[in-house]
């Protein structure tokens, strides 16, 4: 039934009540069919709490399910004056089929549009309010997001190309659909991450955060416009179709697409090509030792299981996507499990549908071709070849903290620098500055494109070996 269906039985209605064992007993007599019962115990919950928007929906759900249209409709319209919020689930919910077409019900949804956007609306000004100048804005109708940046013009209009064109991939391969709601989206100035992070985001380090998105609150924080932007909003894009199907999809599911979209490259026909980032090799090297774990446990995991194992399940997830793209099954493989949730939400039987294989033997043909791949050169030590300079993330590229190799110096490099690009290569983060040089060789010169304050060059670099410190 509706949200927080609510259970009980009806042969123990004499019994004191409190409030979760009469929230049982209604879910209880809902599934039962007895709908005037279930009436009547909503109407004592109420009685006694008046102020529960779960409630007053279920309520409309009894009336509906009874055939009371005008009542239902008038019951529903209290239930979001009230705080019912979800109105995806109001949506799609089959307890209010037979009111789907009355006007009160097009209504709350015409004003739930509505809604959403004066609280995005409101949510963009507080930020403007509280930073003020700082921050570049902008509202993207098309897109339905607000922009508060702390990049230069050139950064933020790369940022907004950067989601229009990856918001249009996952809306026609993917997600079949764009995002109905607004979302607000953030990229704090160097000053302002730690407060941004600990204050909106309750996030106790800062350092090991590069992005976060929160879906009740229609957020996404991003510390770069690389990686991390395309992590999170992925994340944007998945909640909305998930809304939309009304599921919840398993947590490998949810990160392991959002970890595949972290690094990819456009093709010249338009289409994306995913490729390894630093997390390919860990996940090779899991599989390599025996220890990448069996994937009907990796399915399984709740969110609490996931999480705490995040170093070690993170890699992992991201293979498999990349994997089922390397053999063109990706969306194919979306499709099916959205298909197939309702009996398997863990995601193993959409494998065995796109593969005609037990979700074993699919999971053998991943580790070979983890194998097969090879490892990709991600590290840059002592004797590698080297910029010669250390740095931290700045947004849009890497700020400059030290100069330590003669070249660098040489060329005309500058504590505070941020690099932007190398060669023809855009690096928006650390791990992209790391892997653009980690395959280079000594001697070779690069040329970067620096942000100096407010001004663009490009410096000529050759390559040295890495000394340590």
């Amino acid at each position: 039934m509706a949200v927080s269906i609510l259970i009980g039985d009806v042969a123990r209605a004499q019994e004191p009540d409190d409030a979760a064992t009469l929230e049982r007993r209604i879910v209880r007599t809902f599934a039962s069919g007895d709908h005037e019962t279930a009436l009547t115990l909503v109407d004592r919950y109420i009685a006694r709490w008046p102020d529960a928007p779960h409630m007053r929906y279920n309520r409309a759900c009894a009336f509906a399910l009874l055939g009371r249209s005008d009542e239902a409709a008038a019951a529903l319209l209290v239930a979001v004056e009230r705080g019912f919020r979800d109105f995806e689930v109001m949506r799609r919910d089959p307890d209010l089929a037979s009111i789907r077409e009355h006007p009160t019900f097009s209504a709350i949804l015409e004003a739930r549009r509505r809604l959403d956007r004066g609280t995005a609306d409101r949510q963009f000004e507080a930020w403007r309010r509280r930073y003020g100048d700082d921050y570049h804005y902008e509202t993207d109708e098309q897109h339905r997001l607000h922009f508060a940046t702390g990049l230069d013009a050139r950064a933020h209009a790369d940022m907004k190309r950067i989601i229009a064109r990856q918001s249009a991939h996952l809306s026609e391969r993917i997600f079949k659909a764009p995002p109905l709601d607004w979302c607000l989206v953030v990229v704090p100035s160097a000053n302002h991450v730690r407060e941004v992070f600990q204050r909106l985001l309750d996030v106790s380090d800062p350092a090991r955060t590069p992005g976060v998105y929160l879906h009740g609150k229609r957020l996404l924080v991003t510390r770069d416009i690389g990686e991390s932007l395309r992590h999170e909003f992925t994340h944007r894009m998945h909640w909305a179709d998930m809304d939309r199907l009304g599921q919840r999809h398993a947590m490998w599911v949810q990160e392991g697409l959002a970890s595949l979209y972290e690094e990819y490259v456009w093709t010249d026909e338009g289409g994306i090509r995913f490729v390894p980032n630093m997390r390919h090799n860990i996940a090779r090297r899991q599989v390599q030792a025996g220890i990448s774990l069996a994937w009907p446990k990796l399915f399984e995991l709740d969110t609490d299981a996931f999480f705490a194992g995040n170093a070690r399940f993170y890699p992992q997830v991201r293979s498999i996507f990349e994997f089922l793209a390397s053999v063109d099954l990706l969306e194919a493989w979306y499709r099916a499990y959205v298909d197939t949730f309702e009996r398997d939400p863990s995601g193993g039987r959409a494998f065995e549908m796109v593969f005609g294989l037990p979700v074993d033997q699919v999971e053998q043909r991943w580790k070979s071709w983890v194998l097969d791949r090879g490892a990709i050169d991600d590290r840059v030590e002592q004797g590698d070849a080297s910029i010669g300079v250390s740095g931290t993330d700045a947004g849009d590229g890497v700020r400059i903290e030290r100069i330590v190799g003669r070249n660098a110096r040489r060329a005309g490099l500058r504590r505070g620098d941020v690099i932007v690009r190398v060669d023809d290569q855009p690096v928006r983060a650390r791990g992209e500055l790391m892997l653009a040089i980690a395959a280079r060789n000594i001697g070779e010169t690069v040329r970067l494109e620096i942000r100096r304050r407010d001004q663009r060059m490009v410096i000529a670099v050759r390559l040295e070996a890495l000394r340590g410190s």
